[in-house]
């Protein structure tokens, strides 16, 4: 027989549980709360700091490109509200940056984000319904490259033929481009400092991958294209920087044997270096812009023994040098116009010249007004209308090496054109044309060419103490063809996020 306990059980009461649960809730909401609210937080802290690195780099990018600090903020703006749809959140600029190790630097931005985060359960409880999340970064841009030779400038070229140049070796008609730099020719075309293209035209980088989307007929265009009539036929830099790609990296070389392999293709493009230089008038530089208008101007004479013809800044509606003895005073020549007859701005295909000391503005405006640049001075930043259908007629031909003539930029360190050699209207892409046949003894060509929208053809061999900033530029190497300048325009620069 069982046994019966005594002892009646003990079973706690009931209410008791309700009131042990009812003081622990709120406890427990409150970590439900902290850890659903901290962990979004921290979410949205993460997603403001991407968002201010991303907008750090923009701002910087476009420092590289020379902009203002508002034009910068106003792009770090597009980042955060439009790409990241951060549509209230507070962005500051500063240039050079508060804090940190780039205090000292404009070349760095700091960009802050700040934004709001709501909560969800935090203020069921009396906190807040918002939490401040803000973000710092810094970026800024470094240098590259070595010192620039060459600048071309058009990032996707319109496609053109140069007319026919029946006095000069390259008589033919020259077709379109099929590159933003091309090289052709029988010789090695050699660079004593950096090569920067902006073309976009897609091809290969420096480890043989498609960079960029094809161009031109059947994709044959390239950012920098060489066309090798022999196998030498090359192109050797210090650096070549392309933002496209190129038609076949082993094209492309060192400067001197044993450098590394200069070609960097795939990479940002570089701002115009002469994007502030002024148009030529008499209020800007008074002391080489003349306003004395002398019409147009041929000069025939006989070679060798002259009498020489003797030149004046001023304003001309062409110049033209078929025979004789040419000497250019040092000084500015305004050329707004072009020979009813060979359709040529500025012509030097015979005789001797001396042209030590100038500077040649060469301009599409026939009305182009001395005293106040008008209309070209408001060419700004504006791109150039393309050219015509057909063959473009160029605007300059001059034949550098016949009768060891010579051809200097302006000299004089207190004008804003100091070494200025060729300087054409910005909106004018009528082609340049500059030959080296060296006949009888070696032409020199010293300056800088700046053709912003233009075509340049250098066409020759030789050495040149020269600079080239074109929209685009195409080396013909009759023979090797060395471009030595003197001094260097600005280097590339890569950007990076360093804070």
């Amino acid at each position: 027989m069982r046994s019966k306990c005594l002892w009646p059980s003990r079973r706690p009461p009931r209410g008791k549980i309700l009131v042990l649960l009812a003081i622990a809730l709120p406890t427990l909401c409150g970590l439900i709360g902290l850890v659903v609210d901290g962990g979004l937080l921290l979410s949205a802290s993460r997603q403001v700091q991407h968002v201010a690195d991303s907008a750090a780099t923009a701002a910087a990018i476009e420092k590289q490109q020379g902009q203002s600090n508002s034009a910068a903020l106003a792009v770090a703006e597009q980042f955060v509200h439009d790409h990241n749809l951060l549509a209230n959140a507070a962005v500051s600029l500063h240039c050079p940056p508060t804090s940190g190790p780039y205090t000292s630097s404009l070349q760095y931005v700091e960009i802050i984000v700040a934004d709001q985060s709501p909560t969800y359960f935090i203020h069921l409880l009396g906190g807040p319904n918002v939490r401040q999340v803000s973000a710092r970064a810094v970026a800024g841009y470094e240098t590259s490259t070595a010192g620039a030779a060459i600048v071309v400038l058009d990032p996707n070229p319109p496609p053109f033929d140069v007319a026919p140049l029946p006095a000069l070796p390259i008589g033919s008609s020259l077709p379109a481009i099929t590159g933003g730099l091309e090289v052709l020719g029988l010789g090695t075309a050699q660079i004593d400092g950096a090569v920067l293209v902006n073309t976009e035209w897609g091809g290969l980088d420096e480890n043989g991958n498609q960079v960029g989307e094809t161009s031109g007929l059947l994709g044959q265009s390239h950012a920098v294209s060489a066309t090798p009539l022999v196998a030498l036929t090359n192109l050797r830099a210090r650096d070549i920087r392309v933002v496209g790609g190129v038609d076949d990296p082993n094209n492309y070389g060192p400067l001197n044997a044993g450098d590394p392999q200069p070609l960097q293709a795939g990479r940002l493009p570089v701002p115009d270096p002469f994007v502030d230089l002024p148009v030529p008038t008499t209020a800007v530089d008074p002391a080489n812009v003349s306003g004395t208008t002398f019409g147009g101007k041929t000069v025939l004479g006989l070679p060798l023994i002259g009498p020489p013809v003797t030149l004046q800044p001023g304003v001309y509606e062409w110049i033209e040098v078929v025979s004789g003895i040419a000497n250019f005073q040092p000084g500015v020549y305004i050329i707004r116009g072009k020979n009813p007859l060979t359709q040529l701005s500025l012509s030097i295909v015979a005789g001797q010249v001396q042209a030590e000391g100038v500077l040649f503005y060469i301009t599409d405006s026939a009305g182009y007004s001395p005293e106040s640049g008008a209309p070209d001075a408001s060419d700004g930043a504006a791109t150039a209308p393309p050219p015509g259908t057909g063959n473009t007629p160029p605007c300059a031909v001059v034949n550098i090496g016949l009768l060891g003539s010579r051809y200097r930029g302006l000299n004089d360190p207190s004008s804003p054109f100091n070494g200025m050699l060729i300087y054409q209207r910005r909106l004018d892409r009528r082609p340049i044309v500059l030959v080296q046949e060296n006949l009888i003894g070696a032409g020199q060509l010293q300056g800088t060419v700046y053709s912003k929208w233009g075509h340049v053809v250098l066409a020759g061999k030789g050495t040149y103490d020269a600079r080239f900033v074109v929209g685009t530029l195409r080396i013909i190497a009759l023979l090797d063809l060395q471009i030595r300048p003197s001094s260097l325009l600005p280097p590339a620069n890569d950007v990076y996020l360093v804070e």
